[in-house]
This record gives structure tokens, C-alpha cells and sequence, in this order.
């Protein structure tokens, strides 16, 4: 599918893609900030330190995959109202994490 777009997508296509791989690696960070998080908050023991670390992690992570989706949002509404063929759904970005699984392989 990548290399099928690059080859003969538009430019609006190709950004929309880019965007729904930059909102899958923000969705996969996201997790694995928040498991690393929640394992340094059961190995602190007891120390505030460390706990403060860990929550503090967690609850950045969290901030930062809100902040992607708000900014994919509003990138959907800003092509919306400047009536540009941005045209990314789920489906789309289900394919595409298909393929790069399938290339993984």
C-alpha cells in the first residue's frame, strides 16, 4: 500500500497517510510510556521519588496521545472548512497497520 501510494498517490494522499502513521506511533509510544511508567511505580518501593517519576510519566504520555488527537481533529476540521479531499478513517488506518505488520514479517 506505501509503496502503491508513493508511487501513484496525490499529495493529499500521501500527507494523509503520513499523519495516520504519526497518529499510530503516537498511540504506540503512548502505551509503552504507560507500561513503563506503571513498572517504575511498582518497583519504587515506596519511594516518593520514584513515584513521582512514574506518575509523572504516565500522566504525560496521556497528555501527549490528547494532544495528537486534538491536533489530528483539527487538522480534519481545518480540510473540512477549506474544503481540501482530506479523507482519513479508520478503516484506513487499520489497512495501513496491516501492511506494516504484514512487512514486518
Amino acid at each position: 500500500m506505501l509503496r502503491q501510494l508513493l508511487e501513484e498517490g496525490s499529495v493529499i494522499d500521501i500527507v494523509a497517510t503520513f499523519i495516520a502513521l504519526a497518529l499510530i506511533a503516537a498511540s504506540i509510544l503512548c502505551l509503552i510510556f504507560i507500561i513503563v511508567g506503571g513498572i517504575t511505580f511498582i518497583l519504587s518501593a515506596g519511594n516518593e521519588e520514584k513515584i513521582k517519576k512514574a506518575v509523572h510519566t504516565i500522566r504525560f504520555a496521556i497528555i501527549g496521545l490528547i494532544v495528537t488527537f486534538v491536533a489530528f481533529f483539527a487538522v480534519a476540521w481545518l480540510s473540512k472548512l477549506l474544503d481540501i479531499p482530506f479523507e482519513l478513517n479508520f478503516s484506513t488506518i487499520v489497512s495501513l497497520m496491516q501492511d506494516i505488520f504484514a512487512a514486518l514479517q
